[in-house]
């Protein structure tokens, strides 16, 4: 969640107020329609934990990068969000009971809205 940090601070606190929003109501807007509405919590609670523990990973990679265009930095970066693509994509799985596949797509489909969805909105504020 950090990742959409800049330089001024109410532009920070605007994306990742938004990001978290559209993780809040994707999330619920997912289990609606899989009628698992009941387990919620547990899946944003998952979610939004795991992504901030990985997010905690990425910031001194991000720092490194800015530093030093070292190849091995976009290597980490590149494995971490792989890794959280991954997290994300076995939390959904659990939780709708898909395939793989599936939960891949969805997560996908998770970052495109969240992150990408949070910028352009950001953007416009």
């Amino acid at each position: 969640m950090q990742a959409n940090m800049t330089d001024d601070p109410f532009e920070s606190l605007v994306e990742v107020s938004i990001q978290i929003l559209l993780t809040l109501f994707f999330i619920g807007f997912v289990l609606h329609l899989n009628k698992t509405l009941y387990a919620y919590i547990q899946v944003i609670s998952s979610i939004l934990v795991c992504a901030n523990i990985i997010s905690i990973f990425v910031i001194p990679v991000l720092v490194w990068l800015t530093v030093d265009e070292n190849i091995l930095s976009y290597y980490s970066l590149s494995l971490l969000f792989v890794w959280e693509f991954t997290v994300i994509s076995y939390i959904l799985r659990k939780a709708l009971t898909i395939n793989s596949i599936a939960g891949l797509a969805l997560s996908v489909l998770y970052f495109s809205i969240t992150y990408l969805g949070a910028f352009a909105l950001g953007q416009l504020v």
